[in-house]
């Protein structure tokens, strides 16, 4: 009975000894535990707190050329502000704005109405009351004109041949005029053959000998981008090169105008290797 209570005893022990070792264990996990997340707790606000102040970055303005202003067309222009502490106010400190451009918060917006060339200051501050500021020099001009092109071969004519008329680069087009005219002894129109691509585009023409005037006006809408617009034949009388020149006027819902006269194609006696080495020196 006696060895049975020593041995109840000592198994009450290694029970005693096991159970104060794991606690042991786990509490030293657990002091462990609570310093790592103490340490990524502080390395988290740590890196807030670098984010939202950014003691090291000075505020500035970045970026100084803004883009030409189209005039009569809607401009937008960001002035980026980095560094500092935001939120930022941005305010025109010297100088003046085209006339229907205007700084709402830190972007210029509107639609200029004259042409000109523009300087100006902007002042940007933050909320720990630093200031930068940066001069401004901003150009209204008019707009690049559509282009009109035929399409017109490089090679010999042989038989008949279908003109392709593409606007290229157009911008808020509402209509345009063109005079086509070709050599009437080398190439003849095919009657009816004058037509335009899209029930979208109105045209009128007017035929004389080898000179075709055509009208074109955009229905409903203006173009913008690239759009084939008509297409008429020519036949060769005998086989030969093909030269068209061309007149334009373009007229956009802007008001703006512009004029364009090109020649496509070639003679007989046009040296292409010439022209080669005349357009890449």
């Amino acid at each position: 009975m006696k060895k049975v209570r020593e041995q109840n005893h000592k198994i009450a022990s290694l029970q005693m000894l096991f159970l104060s070792q794991i606690s042991a264990k786990l509490l030293a996990m657990y002091k462990y535990l609570r310093l790592g997340i103490l340490i990524i707790a502080l390395g988290l606000l740590s890196g807030c707190n670098t984010e939202l102040n950014a003691p090291g970055e000075k505020l500035e303005i970045k970026g100084s050329e803004l883009k030409d202003v189209f005039i009569n067309e809607e401009y937008s222009a960001n002035i980026l502000a980095i560094g500092g502490l935001t939120p930022y106010h941005f305010e025109l400190s010297k100088g003046k704005l085209p006339e229907g451009l205007n700084l709402q918060g830190g972007t210029i917006r509107g639609i200029a109405t004259k042409e000109g060339s523009y300087s100006f200051t902007i002042t940007v501050s933050d909320a720990n009351l630093s200031k930068t500021f940066y001069d401004y020099t901003l150009n209204v001009v008019v707009p690049p004109p559509a282009e009109l092109s035929l399409n017109i071969p490089l090679t010999e004519v042989q038989r008949t041949v279908t003109i392709r008329a593409e606007i290229k680069n157009a911008r808020s087009l509402q209509a345009f005029r063109t005079n086509i005219s070709w050599d009437g002894e080398l190439f003849e129109i095919i009657p009816d053959s004058l037509r335009v691509k899209n029930e979208s585009f109105a045209i009128l023409s007017k035929l004389d000998g080898s000179n075709l005037e055509v009208d074109i006006a955009i229905l409903g809408t203006s173009l913008n981008g690239d759009r084939r617009i008509f297409e008429f034949e020519l036949r060769p009388i005998k086989t030969s090169y093909l030269e068209v020149n061309f007149d334009t006027e373009f007229i956009s819902s802007t008001g703006n105008h512009a004029y364009k006269s090109l020649t496509e194609g070639r003679t007989a006696d046009y040296n292409y290797d010439n022209q080669e080495d005349e357009g890449n020196k």
